[in-house]
């Protein structure tokens, strides 16, 4: 930390050493749960591509099992044509029904074919959803571990802030109101740090910009706070 001859701005720049320090820590906190909720996004993902995996073999499931019902249904017809076709006695009546059972004979055969084909498919399908099963919660696993490790680090943070709060605090009952004051509206309107700054060569060291003779004269004065005329910030000299 850069030292000022007058006490005033040494005041003010240990105060902003630690009100720097524990806005980082505070800022740390605030991101706690965005970092969280972004593993947790990413257990959604993982879980939400398994379901689709899992529906799709539900799918073929209820594919084969209604192929199957209405392979039994054609079985049932076709048993049906034939018993109808034993109690008929006109030959157009015979042949109508042999073309009802000879129909129903071909989606029988049909439907043996696409429930094989379905039940092979089922059988392949699971290897896919094994491994689906093993990656899911193996990235279900990662993920957990690390919102463990951040609620582990917000615990230490959380320590941390009370040690900072605690030097902020004694930092800040070395500086007169007025100049505490000032800090704060500089703090609010800068943004970022540093918000106290030197002045090298007429330059402010926070902007970069030069400052005025005005600035210049008034920064030589002793306990008193002058602001850049470009930043805002509070310069000082250093001797």
């Amino acid at each position: 930390m850069p030292m000022a001859a007058d006490p005033l701005i040494e005041s003010l720049l240990v105060l902003q050493e630690r009100d720097v320090a524990r806005d980082d820590l505070l800022k740390r906190l605030e991101e706690t749960p965005q970092r969280i909720a972004a593993h947790e996004a990413k257990i959604a993902a993982a879980e939400g591509e398994l379901k689709r995996i899992l529906d799709e073999e539900k799918a073929l499931q209820l594919a084969c099992r209604d192929m199957e019902k209405r392979m039994h249904q054609a079985e049932e017809n076709r048993a049906k044509f034939r018993t109808q076709q034993m109690l008929v006695k006109k030959n157009d009546e015979y042949a109508a029904l042999e073309k009802q059972i000879e129909g129903a004979g071909a989606e029988i055969d049909s439907l043996e074919t696409q429930t094989m084909e379905a039940m092979v498919k089922l059988d392949d399908f699971a290897g896919t959803v094994k491994a689906a099963r093993e990656k899911c919660a193996q990235a279900v696993a990662v993920q957990k571990s690390g919102i463990e490790s951040v609620l582990r680090v917000k615990a230490v943070v959380e320590g941390d802030v009370a040690e900072a709060n605690a030097t902020y605090e004694a930092a800040k009952a070395k500086v007169p109101a007025d100049a505490f004051a000032t800090y704060s509206y500089v703090k609010t309107r800068v943004k970022r740090p540093p918000y106290i700054v030197p002045v090298e060569e007429a330059r402010c060291m926070g902007c970069h910009l030069k400052v005025s003779n005005d600035v210049l004269t008034q920064a030589r004065v002793k306990g008193t706070l002058t602001r850049c005329d470009s930043c805002g910030r509070i310069v000082y000299l250093e001797h």
